[in-house]
């Protein structure tokens, strides 16, 4: 046993005996896939700032930060005092109230795009729906992924999500061309032209991230995001960007407003909730009212979108809406300093690394960064297909993580995201963590599968 994970087990008994408790309750002990890694995974017992306690008081410099959905970072005061004053008023009704009409305002001035939109409570829910409205508007079949785009667990969307990146990501899903999907090579225009061209005139709709997530934090070029456009205004087609992640995360907005592409939809989530469970989906007008009960007459029906029962519920809208406030008050100081200290950490991590003997590379933009080890000189990682190829792509989320935690930072796919939490003594204290378990790779190795 590497000294790193011999560590992380001699600090963690309380969260090795609560997966023993889990794993004959829920199938593999979690409730989200992601969560799980061997020998088992850290419990959270409470979170401040920028830092998670585990249920035997270590504590971690947290890079995860809620799947990033806490830009401010943890148990951020303007939020929890907006969620303690409306709890006084009741907590679920069922029913519209304010808080929506203003939050809907709020998000439509910050992405003038979404003209109309609709709430739900996930970011597997807003793709879900956005792909539905896609065919339901065009009544066209075919909806186009990019491999190695992660949009939730729905069952339209779950194809080509690892490598190989192909195929359905586990039995219980039809094959994707049964479903009427189809794969783009992202970044790739004459691949992705091939794909078009096979489906000339049947095309519903494209859904692309534009910068991809858990698919390697790959930042979409201009001229492909470009090119999708174009094909979405030939095809008759819908445009939908997933913008869960990226969505308020580099700008007051999207980074589809950054680009100077525009979408038809967009699916926003994580940050926008503010650590509550909020996704939401909108865009044009004419495509979303094809969702409109008011407006779809015999013998059309109205596309069948919803949000479920705790759609709009007023704790996560007073969340939303305290996030929001506070973002848009803070921007002009806020994400060029996340925005300093990202390329900051990205170069010292790649540095140490460096130092350390073990080729690496991070990707990401911003305030967002992923760090791969990887099997050459090659550090040219454009494409899903790169990180395959030129990474050793398990090992980040497998020796990387223990190596950090035995350094007392917890981060997914070997980085994560910085909040407004983490300061310059967290960036220290972070470059020497990656230090050390770089240090601890190269003494011990890792597996290279």
């Amino acid at each position: 046993m590497r000294s790193y994970e011999s560590r992380y087990r001699d600090l963690t008994p309380r969260s090795s005996a609560l997966d023993e408790r889990a794993r004959g309750l829920l199938p593999g002990g979690i409730s989200h896939n992601l969560r799980r890694f061997d020998p088992y995974p850290l419990y959270a017992a409470r979170a401040e700032g920028a830092r998670v306690l585990d249920p035997d008081g270590n504590s971690y410099l947290d890079l995860w930060m809620g799947h990033y959905a806490l830009v401010f970072g943890h148990a951020f005061p303007p939020v929890r005092r907006a969620v303690e004053q409306v709890l006084a008023g009741g907590w679920h009704f069922g029913m519209p109230v304010e808080a929506e009409v203003v939050l809907a305002e709020r998000l439509r001035r910050a992405v003038p795009a979404m003209e109309k939109m609709r709430f739900c409570t996930s970011g597997t829910e807003a793709t879900m729906y956005a792909v539905r409205l896609a065919r339901g508007f065009t009544r066209k079949p075919w909806v186009l992924k990019a491999a190695g785009g992660w949009h939730g667990a729905s069952t339209d969307l779950s194809f080509a999500v690892k490598p190989p990146f192909r195929g359905a990501e586990g039995p219980g899903l039809l094959p994707p061309r049964e479903q009427g999907v189809d794969l783009i090579a992202f970044n790739d225009v004459e691949a992705t032209e091939r794909v078009v061209e096979a489906h000339r005139g049947g095309i519903a709709g494209i859904i692309v991230e534009p910068m991809l997530g858990s698919g390697g934090f790959l930042p979409a070029d201009p001229a492909y995001l470009r090119y999708l456009r174009e094909v979405c205004d030939r095809e008759g087609a819908v445009l939908i960007f997933d913008e869960i992640i990226t969505g308020f995360r580099f700008r007051y907005g999207t980074l589809a407003d950054a680009y100077g592409v525009r979408p038809d939809l967009t699916t926003l989530g994580k940050i926008v909730g503010g650590g509550f469970p909020l996704g939401v989906y909108g865009g044009r007008r004419e495509v979303m009212d094809a969702a409109d009960p008011l407006q779809a007459k015999a013998p059309d029906r109205p596309v069948l979108v919803g949000g479920g029962t705790f759609s709009c519920h007023p704790v996560t809208l007073a969340a939303a809406l305290a996030t929001l406030e506070a973002l848009e008050a803070s921007r002009a100081e806020l994400y060029p300093a996340l925005e300093a200290r990202g390329e900051r950490l990205r170069r010292g991590v790649e540095e140490r690394f460096a130092a350390a003997g073990v080729p690496a590379a991070c990707t990401g933009r911003a305030s967002l960064f992923m760090t791969h080890l990887l099997r050459g000189g090659d550090r040219d990682l454009r494409t899903p297909a790169d990180l395959a190829a030129k990474t050793f792509s398990a090992a980040k989320d497998r020796e990387l993580r223990l190596a950090l935690l035995a350094h007392g930072v917890f981060a997914v796919h070997g980085g994560g995201a910085l909040s407004a939490a983490h300061g310059e003594p967290e960036l220290q204290v972070l470059l020497e963590a990656y230090a050390r378990a770089a240090e601890d790779l190269a003494r011990e190795g890792f597996e290279q599968g």
